[in-house]
């Protein structure tokens, strides 16, 4: 796997403590153990180009795929597949085929280009995105200091090969890496540093960064599962045709490397070393979130994307519990069921009040509706998350959906599982008060709820199970 760590820097600090070996277009020299700056000399930065794709299909659905294709040609678009992903082996021997094709409509030069197309193709009611493919990559040179006497100038990309942990430092940001270390030119002309490793490595670098070490270890194992079943759904896909698999950051996912590893983590990642979450014959998107406020939601609610049957929202409750559920969200949002989460007592439920003229700043950012006069909630999913929300001022209104929308718009909301009430004054609104449950989306694994269920006996495939109910766990090969 290889993983972005660093980018945008001019100068990267590299600390070793043993012998490294560098390696730059087949020219090969020694690094001595010590600190050394890594100084960006003239670059010329990759070529790229954007694409802008339309829809997915999967192996075996050809023929629905041309179709799709040739109506996209009529209209004029450069329509084309790209075959992506991968197949694994589970130890039955089965093959699960992870592998899609993603159409591409347009492939132009610069983001903005796409991106005007994004809007044109969201106009026509048709979900877009944008990914990025690297056609060459970058060039150039580094030079290599030592307490600022030079010992060479190298070419890049340059790799740096150590059998012991190494630390980097970029700006204000350090960390201890295990990998091969590679230094690449990126689009901005800076230094971006990757590390390529096994993907269980990986795995353990990004477990104590998702849950905390200390929590129990059937929790732990649970997250294990979850954090390799989503890493392996997205291997293919994510930044693939950058050259790269995924970011260091919460856009992906954050990963500690080798210095952020835990015994504990280590542990639950052992314990669990290939299994990974399937349904109907591929591995499953496992998301989750910090705490779900008592009731999981369907994945469609959240994002535009099909329907899952292993992302359904189910209660976080005991079948023995009392079944207190969110069609009435008044009164849901008021009660504290005895949720597995219930625990996360700032999480769980949670109450922001905003004066209306923060909130019409907030709001007006994105949608200029000016003064606001009145917000009304529209429809909402299975766990009373809002799926969309309309805003009334003085100069119009908008409707703004889906859950992360909705949390940005209002100030960055813990979560969509929300009532809202006007504060009112002689002129009009002077505040609005938002109250709710649950810390992010909803979908998936419930980060306390999995807390919760460990403490209350359960095992990691018990945990799964309850959250990914449509799901199977699979060990692979």
């Amino acid at each position: 796997m290889k993983v972005r760590l660093f980018h945008g820097a001019s100068t990267i600090t590299i600390a070793t403590s043993t012998e490294c070996l560098i390696d730059a277009s087949g020219k090969q020299a020694p690094l001595a153990a010590g600190a050394w700056q890594f100084l960006r000399g003239p670059v010329k930065p990759p070529l790229q180009r954007h694409h802008v794709f339309s829809k997915t299909f999967r192996p075996g659905e050809e023929s629905a795929m041309n179709q799709y294709i040739a109506e996209w040609k009529a209209k004029g678009y450069d329509a084309e597949p790209v075959l992506r992903g991968d197949r694994y082996t589970a130890a039955s021997g089965a093959i699960l085929d992870g592998r899609q094709y993603w159409v591409s409509l347009v492939r132009t030069d610069t983001e903005a280009q796409a991106k005007q197309i994004v809007k044109k193709l969201e106009a026509l009611q048709t979900w877009a995105w944008l990914r990025v493919e690297t056609l060459q990559p970058g060039s150039g040179t580094v030079s290599i200091r030592s307490n600022g006497q030079p010992i060479g100038t190298f070419a890049l990309p340059l790799t740096l090969k150590t059998d012991a942990p190494l630390t980097i430092q970029s700006g204000a940001k350090e960390g201890r890496y295990s990998g091969e270390i590679a230094f690449w030119v990126e689009p901005d002309s800076s230094l971006g540093v990757y590390e390529t490793l096994p993907m269980e490595d990986y795995i353990a670098g990004v477990l104590p960064a998702e849950m905390p070490a200390a929590w129990p270890v059937e929790a732990l194992e649970a997250q294990a599962v979850t954090a390799r079943s989503d890493v392996l759904e997205h291997l293919g896909f994510k930044h693939i045709l950058e050259g790269y698999h995924f970011t260091n950051s919460e856009g992906d996912r954050v990963y500690g490397g080798f210095g952020g590893r835990k015994p504990t983590t280590d542990a639950a990642v052992a314990n669990t070393r290939g299994q990974v979450l399937v349904a109907n014959g591929r591995i499953i998107p496992a998301v989750f979130s910090s705490n779900c406020g008592g009731w999981t939601e369907n994945n469609e609610n959240v994002w535009s994307s099909p329907v899952n049957l292993a992302l359904r929202g189910v209660p976080d409750l005991a079948k023995s519990q009392d079944r207190s559920n969110p069609s009435n969200i008044s009164a849901w949002i008021g009660s504290h069921p005895a949720a597995y989460c219930n625990a996360d007592e700032k999480g769980f439920r949670w109450t922001k009040r905003i004066g209306a003229t923060q909130l019409n700043g907030l709001v007006n950012r994105q949608y200029p509706v000016g003064q606001i006069t009145s917000i009304q909630p529209g429809e909402r999913g299975v766990s009373g998350r809002l799926k969309s929300v309309t805003v009334k001022g003085t100069k119009g209104s908008a409707t703004i959906r889906k859950e992360l929308p909705i949390r940005q718009a209002f100030g960055d909301l813990p979560s969509a599982m929300l009532i809202i009430k006007e504060e009112r004054g002689p002129s009009g609104p002077v505040a609005w008060i938002f109250t709710g449950g649950g810390r992010g989306h909803g979908v998936g694994l419930c980060q306390y709820g999995a807390r919760g269920m460990a403490l209350n006996g359960s095992a990691h495939d018990a945990i799964v199970a309850h959250y990914f109910s449509g799901s199977t766990l699979v060990t692979l090969q």
